[in-house]
């Protein structure tokens, strides 16, 4: 019996990487020769190493085993300067931000792996205008002329949806004491998971716990950078439609 578990097990992981491999395939996340996007001019990169290492991986940052990239600096301007104007208190981003932030703050080149303690880069390249910075990294003039998005956030996160702040056990409803936002965390007591599960659309969300926060809302708890986009009923890697996201957790205007 427990040799069948473990053959399960394993296979539940093979399939769920199968999948995951095929889906990012066909993202913006795919960053290796041929794909069309921002990409590298080096045929040996693989589609996952831009982010994950099988060995050798950059242990340095709590949570993330088999990380192919180094942190970026904790020198943002968070959200309101620091607070919400309900006086929730927003800090530096997390861990599951900064996995984001590494390629979409500008300072660290898209291409820029850590394996055992040594960097190195793959040369990049982008069709959007301006091109990327002498060290391959996303810059304010990469602007879609078509859609007007851009990869790049930098630094300064005040026109961002706040990241990096604690969602209260008790949500921020009526227990919660600030009115708008109707969801509570979905915490079953086991280290390291929990979730918010979407009023309107069911989706879930997860909040991530650290040794020094838990609970804490990063840009990972909306965009799965695994995800493909659906048409144009859910794009930019986000985890439910674009019409239901929002009212998710903010149930007034």
């Amino acid at each position: 019996m427990k040799k069948v578990l473990i053959v399960v097990v394993a296979l539940t992981f093979v399939l769920f990487a199968t999948s995951a491999f095929a889906t990012i395939a066909n993202t913006k996340h795919n960053l290796t020769a041929g794909s069309g996007f921002t990409q590298t001019t080096d045929p040996t990169a693989s589609l996952c190493g831009f982010c994950h290492l099988p060995h050798g991986g950059n242990t340095s940052i709590a949570a993330l085993p088999l990380w192919a990239r180094s942190t970026p600096a904790l020198n943002y301007t968070p959200y309101g300067a620091g607070s919400t104007l309900n006086g929730t208190i927003v800090g530096q981003p997390g861990t599951y931000s900064l996995t984001c932030l590494s390629c979409h703050d500008g300072t660290i080149g898209l291409g820029t792996i850590v394996k055992n303690g040594i960097t190195s880069s793959f040369a990049m390249s982008t069709t959007l205008p301006g091109g990327l910075t002498a060290g391959g990294a996303f810059q304010a003039t990469n602007i879609d002329p078509t859609n007007g998005y851009s990869p790049y956030i930098g630094t300064d996160l005040q026109n961002d949806h706040p990241v990096g702040f604690e969602f209260p056990l008790a949500g921020y409803g009526a227990n919660g004491g600030i009115p708008g936002i109707s969801l509570t965390v979905n915490n079953p007591g086991i280290a390291g998971l929990a979730d918010l599960t979407g009023a309107t659309s069911g989706a879930s969300y997860p909040v991530f716990q650290y040794a020094t926060a838990s609970d804490a809302f990063e840009c990972a708890t909306c965009h799965d950078p695994h995800l493909e986009d659906t048409g144009s009923t859910q794009t930019k890697f986000l985890r439910a439609a674009n019409a239901t996201l929002c009212q998710d957790c903010h149930d007034t205007k």
